[in-house]
């Protein structure tokens, strides 16, 4: 099974757009460049995989896609109750939703304005220069730490390498949002690496870089928050510089 369309609506509906958890805007706003981003994840409380997070084998299958095993979430807290799932047991997590969904009904018949989120990003932090990267590993523990990315690539690319470096990407994305587990972690680095491989014997290199920005508004604290550059760029390209 999947999440349907109507779990999904009335996840976000009950919510609020919200996290659950620290209570942040999921859809930020568009901005001069670019169009709206979905920052939120429907969450399962209970894993329907065998190894994942508060398994329980005796959990109807049929269940596990529906509303009342879904919480609502920003990345960062959907990685942090997947990483310390015995102290975000069954029994917390869904104290957490119904505290949180009481919380957004109560504030519906509130009317003081909220800030609005939105990414505040620092000069002295954007990268000047990418630096190269040879493994899996080195561009996986840079990847993991992030939540958002800025891509770049050649020009002039034929069909064929824009599909290699297309699925260079999204595949680096897919296994930074499903690794969770140690053997995950390995297999993410090892399908990495290979990807880096491929990209050098068809004569690209990958660079990447993080640059931390900051997430305002809202009702709590300013949040760090750090995006990975990564880059695939032909080695006769003139922006490759090797110092």
């Amino acid at each position: 099974m999947a999440i349907t369309d109507k779990s999904r609506k009335i996840l976000w509906g009950r919510s609020g757009n919200r996290c659950a958890i620290c209570r942040q805007k999921l859809v930020l706003n568009e901005t001069d460049l670019d169009p709206e981003s979905v920052v939120g994840d429907e969450c399962h409380i209970i894993s329907a995989a065998k190894t994942g997070p508060r398994h329980d084998p005796e959990y109807p299958r049929e269940r596990f896609d529906e509303i009342s095993n879904l919480i609502l979430l920003c990345r960062v807290h959907h990685k942090m109750i997947d990483d310390q799932y015995e102290t975000y047991s069954v029994s917390v997590l869904k104290n957490i939703k119904d505290n949180h969904e009481k919380w957004v009904e109560d504030k519906l018949k509130d009317d003081t304005p909220i800030k609005p989120i939105k990414i505040k990003r620092f000069k002295e932090e954007i990268p000047q220069k990418l630096t190269i990267i040879d493994s899996g590993k080195e561009l996986f523990n840079l990847a993991s730490g992030c939540h958002a990315s800025y891509t770049d690539y050649s020009d002039d690319l034929l069909e064929d390498e824009f599909e290699l470096i297309g699925h260079f990407f999204q595949n680096v994305q897919d296994w930074v949002d499903i690794a969770t587990e140690p053997l995950d972690n390995l297999r993410a680095v090892k399908s990495i690496g290979d990807g880096i491989k491929d990209l050098k014997d068809r004569d690209f290199l990958v660079f990447a870089a993080v640059e931390n920005q900051r997430i305002e508004g809202g009702e709590l604290p300013p949040t760090a928050f750090k995006s990975l550059h990564l880059s695939v760029i032909r080695k006769s390209d003139p922006r490759v510089q090797f110092s």
